[in-house]
């Protein structure tokens, strides 16, 4: 297992828990090549200096990774057996009578990995080599900026979503996943904005899978936008991750989206809720209720069912007449809710302990959170088909739509 330091931070790529985030060790593309004169002109320090000379060998009026071969003799790959990497090397090299001329600035990695094997070449930069080097190059003006990052495929196998059954392959759906996180690390490393300032609504996804991605050996993702980089704080995104296993493309995914701000996107979330309809609690709710009754008695109970007027608890207290009071639930995280309960009754249709609790009125802070729950952490049970008035059912309930909606949650 690999150190908890070395994955992406779980808020980064919208996720409660470290066990959730599928990349680590982030890291940028560094250029192919450099202009010497943009190297030369920034004076650089002893320790920038050292780093970029740690990476680069000069060639002619070019700086060269020292992992990439400027010319490669078509006899040479032979040699080496890369005979077949020959379409992908086209790319980024210029093919001249019987040989290859490096011309390419943006490298993968899985290439660069290949060509190091070619007689002369030394070996990449390990990843803390790469960052070095990156945060030197990103202050010069007139290096290329690509805004490409690596990362490399944290692939539990034990990990219950993906792998419940038994795979000899990386199932695709962990692929779209692993994109997704790195597109949204690389979105806050390069969009201009800051994390929790907007969210992004996916439109599409595309996908292509030409490969099998084997479960057992290494996986790298490069993300980065798709047509360049994009500028400072655009409304649109367009980002491709491309996978590679072993030198060879497994995966590419694109998706496009769009920037939406905070407040605009909670209001699109702010949906409405049906008194009427019914919920079983399904996660994040304890369901064990206490119920505090004005007469100071308490009650205990099971959670059964959650709507947005009122809860059905089934308890072993019985009571005899109609009481008002409030409920206590704990919800996972957030600690323990009060809902004012405007009258607890023994449920019509039942002899065995079934309660109905109606809710007093909320306030749209408590109302918003109250909705929130059921969003989140139930499913739909039934449509209650009995009138609402039946249940004396309070005004307060009949919310108009329009000013539901500049209810906000209040931020930490």
């Amino acid at each position: 297992m690999i150190d908890m330091e070395r994955k992406v931070a779980k808020d980064i790529v919208h996720k409660g828990h470290d066990d959730d985030v599928l990349i680590y060790d982030a890291r940028h593309l560094l250029p192919a090549w450099l202009d010497a004169g943009v190297v030369a002109r920034a004076n650089l320090g002893p320790a920038q200096s050292e780093a970029v000379d740690l990476a680069y060998r000069a060639d002619s009026d070019r700086l060269v990774l020292r992992s990439l071969p400027t010319v490669i003799g078509l006899d040479e790959l032979e040699q080496a057996g890369l005979s077949e990497a020959l379409p992908e090397l086209l790319l980024h090299y210029e093919k001249a009578t019987d040989h290859l001329i490096l011309t390419g600035v943006w490298i993968p990695e899985s290439t660069e990995a290949k060509l190091a094997q070619l007689p002369g070449c030394e070996a990449p930069l390990d990843v803390g080599q790469r960052r070095r080097v990156h945060e030197v190059l990103k202050q010069l003006d007139g290096c290329p900026q690509q805004g490409l990052q690596c990362f490399t495929l944290f692939n539990d196998t034990a990990n219950y979503f993906f792998y419940r059954k038994h795979h000899e392959h990386v199932p695709g759906l962990m692929l779209i996943e692993v994109a997704r996180q790195a597109m949204y690390a690389h979105f806050y490393e390069h969009s201009g904005y800051a994390r929790g300032e907007v969210s992004i609504s996916i439109v599409d996804l595309m996908s292509s899978f030409p490969r099998y991605t084997e479960s057992s050996f290494q996986v790298d993702v490069l993300v980065g936008d798709y047509d360049g980089l994009a500028p400072a704080r655009a409304r649109k995104v367009d980002k491709r991750a491309r996978f590679y296993q072993r030198g060879e493309l497994v995966a590419d995914i694109r998706l496009h989206g769009e920037v939406i701000k905070m407040p605009v996107f909670k209001r699109m979330r702010n949906i409405q809720i049906d008194p009427s309809l019914w919920f079983r609690p399904l996660k994040g709710i304890r369901q064990e209720v206490l119920v505090r009754l004005e007469s100071g008695r308490h009650l205990t109970g099971r959670l059964e069912l959650l709507s947005m007027g009122g809860l059905q608890v089934r308890s072993d207290s019985p009571i005899d007449a109609p009481a008002q009071g409030h409920a206590y639930l704990y919800l996972e995280n957030e600690g323990m809710v009060c809902l004012p309960v405007q009258t607890v009754r023994a449920h019509a249709a039942s002899t065995d302990g079934l309660l109905r609790l109606q809710l007093a009125e909320l306030d749209s802070q408590l109302r918003f959170k109250w909705r929130e729950v059921l969003k989140q952490f139930t499913y739909f049970s039934h449509e209650e088909t009995v009138a609402a008035a039946e249940f004396g059912q309070p005004l307060w309930m009949n919310l108009n739509p329009t000013s539901a909606m500049s209810e906000q949650r209040t931020e930490p």
